[in-house]
């Protein structure tokens, strides 16, 4: 009964201390909407070989560039967009594989709809809102993202409430203001007791459909939907504002009360006008869902080599014949850099500066409608300035740009031929981002409509559609909140180790391992070689003052490591070891607890060793290494794994000292996961356990003599 009870015991301790590393398993295993979630669970949907994906269809260009280097930076043209591509958001989990399946079977679209058309049923629509459009899609996306599904759209439940509501406030307010005048102002009577009797009950009716609006402010949606906003307007459509009687209180009755309500009631009007609208010209109907599946890598690149062979420039048939397209943007980019800065004469910092001033007139051009392509195959640059000064004069932008390029016209050579050239490589350079990064995301389309082109996944955040002959305004009306995903068993076992993957590819990891088994490993070697000499010093060899010594080694165990941190800063920095191994190594290459432990141990050797050792001839030096340190491999070991866990473990001093990541070890890389934003928990402990694997893995075999080596000092 008692080794029963024993052994639960000890079963209860080791499923206690070991809970803590197996919830950090699973939480890297998780999804990021999974690590807080409650109450908790011991698994993930990434162990699962189907999955539902929540979506949002967005209109307009969904930016999604991550990690582009300084140089592509400089050269990208925020303002260029795809207009033929439909974008859906992920509003969920990202993913980065499987079958994809988008349901959009049975949704109503057209190709596009003729101008002359569009511009007859225009004509009999008041619009309360200013809109700058060149064809009916883009006029119906321009009003849909300013009503519902902008930035900051004009429906946002709890602002567009809080504001009708505030109309229905002035408007009570202005009856409150007319009424105190009505006695004074009106001197019939009668007029002024009928009047009194409708501004009353005008009152009544607006407190009465105010607290009807403010229901609207709870609803599944942070938008207002169709159906909400038609109720509203039939809400406020049903309301009696017109008073049918004549008095001088009339015009300023009409001001404050029924235009505010009617400008509202003019603005839903007009959104129901273009939605029914837009509604009922989409005559077609979907056959078909889209079907995809993500491509091999392989695939990819055939596919990027195929779309970039397109693009004709010298510069990137030389990368081309290279035959490597990895980071293939980024080549470009410094090959160009590199052509700029031999051709001109020019230093990078000089180039920079001119890419960032090309690169924002640039985005000026396109802001207003202005084709620079064109002109510039054609003539040169001055021809693009003078176009540019007709129709910019009074662009500030402009202005900045036209003095600078009087402060550097001295500074280069032919000009002229150089702004010219610029302005055509980096588009050329956001060309080939595009295509590479188009390239990169494609995914192999199985079944689809016919006039679906091609389904990309962007960082597993978007999902873009790209239409042909179809405008995608057409099919963002339509209710898609749901994709669905297939994992075959291969892709669910990388959707496991997906944390790991992002974790290693966020930070320089194969760097920080290097730095840290290297820091590790030499403060390890050189402790064993200076604690084996100072314990063999304080054990078998006599000197004056050796057991007063021995204790003030002793005491400085008591002195608390962050005492030292700033005198040790002073001294590495006085040297000049900031930021180098130096500073890593040489400040815990001695420990006391080391020297003691290893002591303890070597007064435990019998003397006539050492005096056999001694007849033969033997030196103090060959004693330590050739006897006492091979009888006492237990303790040495237990020092140096003790030693190169602390060492594997430090964080505090390698972040101090060290500026960047060629110096840097794993403890202060998994910083990388936490932020003012926020902390990638999942990312975090994945990073956490590849970091400990090692150390568990070392301790696994040399356990037996670390046991060993702590019961032959006498320790507990």
């Amino acid at each position: 009964m008692k080794k029963l009870i024993i052994y639960l015991l000890l079963s209860i301790g080791f499923v206690v201390m070991i809970m803590p590393f197996a919830w950090m398993m699973i939480t890297s295993f998780k999804m990021p909407s999974e690590v807080q979630q409650w109450p908790p669970k011991w698994y993930t949907k990434n162990f699962f070989s189907k999955r539902d994906v929540k979506v949002e269809t967005k209109m307009g260009a969904v930016r999604t560039l991550k990690g582009i280097s300084l140089s592509e930076a400089l050269s990208f043209t925020s303002s260029k967009e795809e207009d033929n591509v439909l974008n859906i958001s992920v509003e969920d989990d990202p993913f980065y594989r499987g079958v994809l399946t988008i349901d959009i079977k049975g949704f109503d679209y057209i190709e596009r709809l003729s101008n002359s058309q569009f511009q007859n049923w225009l004509k009999n629509v008041y619009i309360p809102i200013e809109i700058q459009y060149d064809t009916p899609e883009n006029f119906f996306e321009e009003v849909f993202l300013y009503f519902n599904s902008g930035s900051k759209p004009y429906f946002n439940r709890l602002e567009y409430i809080s504001n009708l509501t505030g109309k229905f406030d002035s408007a009570i307010s202005g009856i409150n203001l007319i009424s105190k005048f009505v006695n004074r102002r009106i001197k019939d009577k009668s007029e002024q007791e009928k009047f009194k009797i409708f501004l009353n009950s005008m009152k009544e009716q607006l407190f009465s459909t105010k607290e009807i609006i403010k229901k609207y402010k709870a609803g599944k949606y942070l938008v207002l939907e169709n159906d909400e906003i038609k109720n509203i307007y039939d809400i406020l459509s049903s309301l009696d504002l017109n008073y049918n009687g004549e008095n001088v209180l009339n015009k300023v009755y009409n001001n404050k009360v029924v235009d505010v309500i009617k400008s509202e009631i003019k603005i839903l009007e007009f959104y129901l006008k273009v939605y029914d609208y837009f509604k009922n010209i989409q005559s077609k109907v979907v056959n078909s869902s889209i079907v995809a599946k993500v491509m091999s890598k392989d695939e990819k690149y055939e596919l990027l080599k195929n779309e970039i062979s397109k693009i004709n420039n010298p510069i990137l048939e030389e990368i081309l014949s290279e035959k490597d397209l990895k980071d293939l943007p980024e080549k470009f980019s410094k090959k160009v850099d590199k052509y700029f800065m031999n051709e001109y004469a020019i230093s990078i910092s000089q180039l920079n500066s001119l890419k960032s001033l090309i690169v924002s007139y640039k985005n000026l051009l396109i802001e207003k409608n202005i084709d620079y392509t064109d002109i510039l195959k054609s003539g040169n640059f001055n021809d693009l300035k003078y176009v540019s000064d007709e129709r910019l004069k009074d662009s500030n932008t402009y202005k900045i740009f036209i003095s600078k390029l009087e402060n550097i016209s001295s500074r280069i050579r032919n000009l002229d031929k150089f702004l010219k050239e610029l302005m055509l490589y980096t588009d050329y350079v956001d060309e080939v981002r595009r295509v590479y990064n188009n390239s990169m995301n494609a995914w192999k389309i199985i079944k689809a409509p016919e006039f679906v082109k091609n389904i990309r996944v962007k960082n597993g955040e978007v999902i873009e559609i790209e239409l042909s002959n179809v405008s995608p305004i057409y099919l963002s009306d339509d209710n898609l909140k749901l994709v669905s995903l297939k994992f075959s068993f291969g892709e669910v076992i990388k959707n496991v180790f997906q944390n790991y993957v992002d974790a290693w590819n966020s930070a320089p990891f194969g760097r920080y391992y290097l730095n840290t088994v290297f820091v590790a490993t030499a403060t390890t070697v050189l402790e064993v070689i200076l604690a084996s000499m100072a314990a063999y010093a304080f054990s078998w060899m006599n000197f004056p003052g050796k057991n007063l010594i021995f204790g003030i080694f002793l005491a400085t165990m008591m002195v608390p490591g962050e005492v030292l941190l700033v005198p040790n800063f002073i001294t590495i920095s006085k040297f000049g070891w900031i930021d180098t191994y130096y500073a890593l190594i040489i400040p815990w290459i001695v420990s006391v607890f080391a020297i003691f432990l290893m002591r303890q141990h070597f007064l435990a050797i019998p003397r006539e060793l050492f005096d056999a050792s001694k007849i033969d001839g033997c030196s103090h030096w060959k004693f330590l290494w050739k006897i006492v340190v091979p009888l006492s491999k237990p303790v040495i070991i237990t020092g140096a794994l003790l030693k190169f866990v602390g060492s594997w473990n430090g964080f505090l001093w390698v972040l101090i000292v060290t500026n960047s990541d060629k110096y840097r070890t794993l403890p202060v890389g998994l910083q990388n996961f936490s932020s003012d934003v926020g902390t990638l928990y999942n990312q975090l402990m994945a990073a956490a356990t590849f970091s400990i694997l090692p150390v568990i893995l070392l301790f696994l075999f040399t356990q037996q003599h670390f046991v060993r080596g702590i019961a032959r000092t006498g320790l507990k």
